[in-house]
């Protein structure tokens, strides 16, 4: 069952707020009521007074993220770049938007040191792409997500305790693994502290396990 985040972003909510007061505007101008210079201002400070709502409301829930999970705000000081060490690795947590109409998402990531191959391994929540993948003989993994990369090095990655980190995240996404950085991308920004504390517990587990099989 999708997430029913991904489709109410506040992009989405922007928009419908727009389209909400064309639709209640138009009809008042061709009464004739009012004069339009009237309905324009009021239908302008009305759809100014509705962002900065929308962008208030956004602010407390970063806020509440921040005071219920175990992330810290980043050196950086914007309300939505957090920060914390787990289980070793430094994971950092961003929004970010893509393009003006992509909806803003939720970037989890850890750097990872020590692996000098070059190689690329996708994890993908199987409701967010119509992909095959590489079949793991794990059926709960496989049901849940579509992974791809070589054979040789999805093995080595998946090791009982990744895959038991990767169950536990509840909210869908998609791991990008490379040499270098481990990302976990949520398709929207309205994320639970424990969905955030599980995300970057699975991403801080991998990128350990990443840097373990680079120095073997």
């Amino acid at each position: 069952m999708a997430d029913w985040r991904r489709y109410t972003g506040t992009k989405v909510r922007q928009a419908g707020w727009t389209l909400l007061l064309g639709l209640l505007a138009v009809p008042v101008q061709l009464t004739g009521i009012l004069p339009t210079v009237v309905i324009v201002g009021a239908a302008g400070i009305c759809w100014v007074a509705g962002l900065v709502v929308l962008g208030l409301g956004e602010r407390r829930h970063w806020s509440a993220l921040v005071e219920d999970s175990a992330f810290d705000p980043g050196p950086s000081g914007h309300t939505a770049d957090l920060q914390q060490i787990v289980r070793g690795q430094s994971v950092t947590v961003t929004t970010d938007v893509t393009g003006l109409l992509a909806p803003e998402h939720t970037q989890v990531s850890a750097a990872v040191e020590g692996v000098d191959t070059s190689f690329t391994v996708r994890i993908v929540d199987s409701e967010l792409t119509d992909k095959n993948g590489v079949r793991t003989g794990d059926d709960a993994l496989d049901d849940r997500f579509v992974i791809t990369g070589a054979e040789g090095n999805v093995a080595a990655l998946l090791t009982e305790t990744i895959r038991d980190s990767l169950l536990t995240v509840e909210v869908p996404g998609a791991y990008t693994i490379r040499p270098d950085r481990v990302v976990y991308e949520i398709p929207f920004t309205r994320l639970t502290a424990k969905e955030l504390d599980a995300a970057g517990d699975a991403v801080a587990i991998l990128a350990a396990q990443l840097e373990a099989v680079g120095q073997q």
